[in-house]
Parts: C-alpha cells; sequence; structure tokens
C-alpha cells in the first residue's frame, strides 16, 4: 500500500517578513530554526515511516530542507522537481504590503481564493493544474512505497484539494505549517487523509 507524506519546507528567512507577500523568493533559505525543525521531522520520520524516497521542489528552502531529513533517514539521494515549486504571487513578490491591497482586489481575493490571480503571477487553480500531474506521476511510479514530498504551504493544499477535494472556496483555510507532518494512505477508493498539520515533534523549538 502507499503511503505519501507531505511536509513544508522548515522555517526560511522570507518566512520571517510577514508584512509583504513572499511567494517563490528563490532566494530565501532556511533559517537556524528552520533546520533544526527539518532535523526533528527526519528524526521523527526515521522512528515512524519507511521512507525510501524523497520528492522535493528544486527551490534552496525546499531542497535543504530535504536534505537535512534524507541524512537522518540515511538515503543518500534526493529527487527535484520544479512542478513542485510555490505558487507565485507575481509582481507582488517582496514588494505588496499586505495591508496595502486595493479594497476591490481584496474583496476579489477574499470571495474567490482559488481562482484569484496574482498579478503577472498564478493562482490556486493554476498551481494545482501544474502540480497534480507531476504528483501523479510520482505515486504511480513508485506505487506501494513510502515517498515523502518536500514542498510549499500553497503546494500543500493544492494537494490537499486534489487528493481529496473540497469546496474550493475553503482552500486557504487549512494551515500548514512548517515542518509539520502531513499523511495520506492510498485505498482503492481514495486517498484517505490520516494526519494533517501533525508538529508534535516540534516542541520546544
Amino acid at each position: 500500500m502507499t503511503h505519501i507524506y507531505l511536509t513544508r519546507h522548515g522555517e526560511s528567512e522570507h518566512n520571517l517578513r510577514t508584512e509583504v507577500f513572499m511567494g517563490r523568493w528563490p532566494q530565501s533559505r532556511l533559517t537556524s530554526k528552520g533546520q533544526s525543525q527539518a532535523r526533528r521531522l527526519g528524526e521523527r520520520l526515521a522512528k515512524e515511516a519507511k521512507i525510501k524516497r524523497i520528492v522535493c521542489s528544486s527551490l534552496p528552502r525546499t531542497r535543504e530542507t530535504a536534505n537535512i531529513i534524507a541524512q537522518q533517514l540515511k538515503l543518500s539521494t534526493v529527487e527535484e522537481d520544479p512542478a513542485f515549486w510555490e505558487l507565485s504571487k507575481g509582481s507582488w513578490e517582496g514588494t505588496m504590503g499586505k495591508q496595502a491591497i486595493p479594497p476591490d482586489v481584496a474583496q476579489d481575493r477574499e470571495q474567490n481564493p482559488f481562482t484569484f490571480r496574482y498579478p503577472e503571477g498564478e493562482s490556486y487553480q493554476d498551481v494545482w493544474l501544474r502540480v497534480y500531474p507531476a504528483f501523479d506521476q510520482w505515486v504511480n511510479r513508485f506505487s506501494g512505497e513510502e515517498i515523502l514530498f518536500v514542498v510549499h504551504g500553497d503546494v500543500l493544499r493544492a494537494l490537499l484539494y486534489h487528493l481529496i477535494r473540497f469546496p474550493q472556496a475553503r482552500i486557504d483555510l487549512f494551515e500548514t505549517d512548517p515542518c509539520s507532518l502531513n499523511l495520506f494512505r492510498m485505498e482503492k477508493k481514495g486517498a484517505m487523509l490520516v494526519r494533517w498539520n501533525d508538529g508534535s515533534h516540534l516542541t520546544g523549538l
């Protein structure tokens, strides 16, 4: 039976800039706390799972998180896939203050979270259409294994939507904390959600 583990990268430099939209921000690296979070998750997975394959977004913060976890799991390689890059917030990345959005745009974003597209960027719908074919390909290729995907917060939400389908208007209502543990078990009738945003291994950080 296939078990799919999903996690968001550890805390990164751009997570500390909460006043503006950051999106992909390729320059961002893990903070020391983010590195510790990844190490804790790796230690937990080494005890609880039998993961033989890690797939990650090829952005630096996810790659670094995946490599730290791989060390704990004694895995020599990590597979990188650019299809799992974070949602692009286009011209807003690093510049648009969250309190500076024009009222009509803010209303559109709130009322239509799945289809709202950032200027010169993407919507959740765009991300879903980008990530699910790659995700399905990896899962089908390694059917029967335990696989870990190290991705980004908005990508996690898009994959959650892909796996269990819920009203699109609820896409932004799911917490995705850094290095939290999410688990799906692939059954004949579909994906069973076993765990979501479990951060019990991060206590004290």
